[in-house]
């Protein structure tokens, strides 16, 4: 290790050499804290002094060795190779006899008899070899050297004064100490230079670094590597080596932070196994007490007064471990931690435990050494643990540490033996499980019912007990709890309330058959304004539902916000025609729940983003967003809402083509509890969608049927919902019945909810199929219309297809192709296979001529290319960041360029490419 800020030492140290080299004695005191450089000075000083032909005599004194008497003397004697007739003489001196008056801890200056003729005898050694050569006496460590081999040294010191020997030491600067007096007497003799060595400075830090690292990471590392090392030599070169160990890829518990590693965590602990054993417990102390540590908590955590603690600690400070009662970098507490011995972790954890909470410390502190100590019943524990368990879990779920959370709670509901306690306690593990261990979450629904039955738990909790049984299915359970606390819930809640009510009342129908609860009243007393969402799927006006629902989205709080309100409120803004604001929802809810460990949101989400996508036609996309929600979370974890990204993967595997996936998914069936909720009728449509795609119309038909049996059974009978009706007629139509279809047709068109522009428009797209041939075209574009508006491209690509084949019977062949291109490109982009499959055969000119298209400027070129692949104003106007007024401009320009009269006339090429650069924004 190189020596930096230590010249006047060695200085000092060759001054010493010369007057040594004159015939004069002298010591060299070398004083200073733990690690600080003070065996690599004295190092230097021995290579000075060789150097000068001194003959080198070294020892190192060892706690370990301090009871075995002469034992520092005899490793001195020994270290240089003596003339034979000297060492059997320094042998013979050196034999251990009794010591008289030495017991215990001898007192340097005070010689016993024995111990007067050993250093005797040694020092007319000494003599003698001093008239052959100059002799450096070197002792590292003499704090640590043994009593006799101190008197011995004293004595030998005094009285070769004016012989060329010198005493080189390195000692630990400590108060109240055998080595202190030894000091002392040192520094009266004459010739005693002291060099008192302390960490190294700012500069000398940065020279170490230049060293090591170069010039540039020196000067930009050095201020960090000085407040974490304090100076000290040996933990700043244990810093350096993490920082190459970092800098090559190598292991670092503390990657964040470069230079903090596993040398440093050595270092740490190779100081303090080598120091006085006082320094090692204090270390013990503050490692455990943390930003608690004081001198009295150290003292009272190890059971002693703090004028044993206070040098200890003075020494950790002046060694660069401590600044003031801190560790000054988290892994140097670490290292301690960790070295503390099984036996006594749970004691020592306790103790301190009861001191933090005696001196007001962080319940999240505290709670640290509750759970290593790990007190298992009510009998060990004490009042006031439960209440810091509690504190330090709330305090966990605020920085989204869910299994820090868990573990408090689990600990404080062992060791509770209030019941009413016990249950809400039972319901805050609920809830932190629920988004972060899903699965997991499902142990607690038993308990929670029974402490709901013995009137345990609050109303919210209550309300949250019933939302946990809804999800896994357990209606009949559910509907008793849910009624009960429908009423009382404050008015800040209201909107979250009423989306979780609908969503509910969405998908578990049966729990609302026979009548509704009103709704949650308000501080005022009134009652609060209801949203419905089966009234936004019939087409009636819903004022407020979307600045409800935005404005509950953008408040939500992953940690505490229902799941349920927003899926209704996400619902709401498709149906209301926002379906890029829902899907920019759903990713930014997304990505936030992956980021803060909440798998079932991530999970949930993208099952919601995967019905987004496969009602706009997306069905690459939905495809991947259902895998995705899927592998999320456990089929356990989903519970009955498992129907809904199965629903989904089953819709677009059928639509794609890929017929041997939806009969995977068929296979692998579905949760045992789900034919109670609406996504049981979602399932059957979809699972009849595969049967009528393998010509199974029997089976197709009894699904179909068993959806309108049970959504009209349960006041549900919504076309926007499940159009069952229009699944039925495309049926009839493969078997070639085509007044049944016509029929079932005509009812869907007649029925409250007919008229949501995706349900109109695929019933006209039906019906166009059983309409006279020339009535045919005018009615396909009708609905062509409607689903453009509606935002469904796959159906929209089917009318397309229907339309071809109309003019294709007219005869008018340039309209047929032109039509049977805009249905490929839009086959392309849904990644529909049936549908490519049935355009494949037809022979169309995909040259096309755009004529005045040529004409265009930029910008109207790319909003005509938009409006041609289906996109509606307003969703332009979002798109290319302008207003819709302009929008309606340029089309008007674009019409009159192109010569045409309408969107559905723009020429397809003008849209090529703009589906593969960016994502759809219909409304669904």
């Amino acid at each position: 290790m190189q020596l930096i800020e230590r010249a006047e030492a060695l200085a000092d140290f060759r001054s010493l050499i010369e007057k040594a080299s004159g015939g004069t004695g002298g010591v060299m005191l070398i004083t200073g804290s733990g690690a600080t450089g003070k065996s690599a000075l004295l190092q230097a000083c021995a290579n000075e002094a060789g150097a000068a032909g001194f003959l080198l005599m070294k020892s190192a004194g060892s706690r370990a060795e301090r009871m075995f008497p002469l034992g520092t003397l005899g490793q001195l004697f020994r270290s240089a190779e003596l003339p034979p007739e000297f060492a059997d003489e320094v042998e013979q001196t050196l034999v251990p006899e009794p010591i008289n008056g030495i017991s215990g801890v001898p007192d340097p200056v005070v010689l016993g008899q024995n111990l007067t003729h050993v250093a005797a005898r040694l020092c007319e050694v000494l003599v003698v070899l001093t008239k052959r050569q100059p002799i450096l006496l070197s002792v590292d460590d003499v704090h640590n050297a043994d009593g006799p081999s101190l008197q011995a040294l004293l004595y030998i010191q005094r009285r070769m004064a004016n012989a060329p020997l010198l005493l080189a030491v390195t000692s630990l600067s400590q108060r109240r100490s055998v080595n202190s007096l030894f000091s002392a007497e040192l520094t009266r003799q004459p010739n005693c230079v002291q060099a008192r060595i302390a960490g190294l400075s700012p500069t000398g830090v940065e020279e170490h670094l230049r060293d090591t690292m170069g010039t540039e990471p020196a000067a930009r590392l050095a201020p960090e590597y000085h407040r974490l090392s304090g100076g000290n030599p040996l933990l700043l070169h244990a810093m350096v080596q993490d920082y190459w160990d970092v800098a090559q890829g190598g292991w670092s518990p503390e990657g964040s932070q470069p230079g903090v590693g596993r040398h440093l965590h050595q270092a740490v602990l190779s100081c303090l196994h080598r120091w006085d054993p006082r320094i090692l417990d204090a270390a013990r102390g503050v490692a455990l007490l943390g930003r608690s540590a004081s001198t009295g908590s150290v003292a009272q955590l190890l059971g002693v007064k703090p004028a044993y603690v206070l040098p200890a600690l003075e020494a950790l400070d002046g060694a660069g471990l401590l600044q003031g009662c801190q560790f000054r970098h988290p892994t140097m507490r670490k290292a301690v931690l960790r070295d503390l011995s099984p036996d006594r972790q749970s004691v020592m954890h306790m103790r301190a435990a009861r001191i933090m909470y005696q001196l007001g410390a962080e319940p999240g502190d505290i709670a640290d050494h509750l759970l290593t100590s790990s007190p298992a019943t009510p009998a060990e524990a004490e009042p006031w643990m439960v209440a810091v368990l509690r504190e330090a879990a709330q305090a966990a779920l605020v920085h989204d540490d869910q299994d820090r959370a868990i573990n408090c709670l689990e600990l404080a509901r062992l060791i509770c033996d209030d019941e009413a306690t016990r249950a809400a306690m039972l319901t805050e593990l609920a809830r932190a499980n629920w988004c972060h261990r899903p699965a997991a979450a499902l142990r607690f629904l038993a308990p929670l019912e029974d402490a709901f039955g013995r009137g345990q738990l609050a109303a919210a909790d209550a309300r949250a007990l019933s939302r946990y049984l809804l999800w896994h299915g357990r209606s009949n359970r559910a509907a008793t709890v849910y009624d009960w606390t429908s009423c009382d819930t404050p008015s800040r809640g209201h909107s979250r309330l009423c989306f979780t009510r609908e969503w509910v009342r969405l998908i578990f129908p049966t729990m609302f058959v026979g009548g509704e609860a009103d709704g949650p009243t308000g501080e005022d007393g009134t009652a609060g304004r209801e949203f419905s969402l089966s009234n936004l799927l019939l087409g009636k006006a819903e004022e407020d539902i979307v600045g409800a629902a935005q404005e509950l989205l953008e408040s939500c709080n992953l940690a505490d916000a229902e799941l349920e309100a927003v899926f209704g409120a996400l619902f709401a803004l498709a149906y209301t025609g926002r379906y890029q604001e829902a899907v920019r929802w759903c990713e930014s809810l997304g990505t936030e729940g992956a980021a803060r460990g909440f798998p079932r949101w991530t999970a949930a989400l993208a099952g919601i983003r995967s019905w987004l996508a496969v009602q706009h036609g997306e069905l690459g996309e939905a495809r991947r967003y259902a895998r995705q929600a899927l592998s999320g979370m456990s089929r356990t974890g989903w519970g009955v809402i498992l129907g809904l990204p199965l629903t989904v993967l089953l819709r677009a595997a059928v639509a794609m083509g890929d017929l041997d996936e939806a009969a995977e998914i068929i296979k692998r069936g579905v949760p045992s509890d789900m034919p109670r909720t609406t996504l049981w009728p979602l399932f059957l449509q979809a699972r009849g969608d595969y049967y009528l795609a393998t010509n199974r119309t029997r089976a197709a038909l009894s699904d179909f049927h068993e959806c309108g049996e049970l959504l009209r059974e349960w006041d549900l009978d919504i076309p926007a919902l499940v159009d069952w009706r229009c699944a039925i007629a495309r049926t009839y139509l493969q078997i070639g019945a085509v007044e049944e279809a016509r029929q079932k047709i005509t009812e869907q068109l007649s029925i409250p909810g007919g008229t949501h522009p995706r349900v109109h428009g695929r019933a006209l797209r039906l019906l166009a199929s059983v309409t006279e041939l020339r009535q045919r075209p005018g009615r396909l574009q009708e609905a062509m219309s409607l689903l453009q508006r509606s935002g469904d491209l796959l159906e929209l690509g089917w009318a397309y297809a229907d339309l071809s084949d109309a003019y294709q019977e007219l005869g008018d062949i340039t309209r047929a192709r032109l039509m049977a291109r805009r249905a490929k490109q839009i086959a392309k982009a849904c990644e529909a296979g049936p549908l490519s499959a049935r355009l494949q055969p037809r022979d169309e000119d995909s040259g096309g001529d755009l004529g005045e298209a040529a004409a265009l400027s930029d910008a109207e070129r790319r909003v005509a290319a938009l409006a041609a692949f289906g996109y509606t104003n307003r969703e332009i106007s979002e798109r290319l960041f302008i207003t819709v007024s302009t929008v309606e401009q340029h089309l008007t320009r674009v019409y009159r360029k192109l010569n045409v009269k309408r969107r559905a006339d723009l020429p397809t090429e003008l849209s090529l490419g703009v589906r593969d650069s960016s994502k759809q924004t219909y409304p669904v």
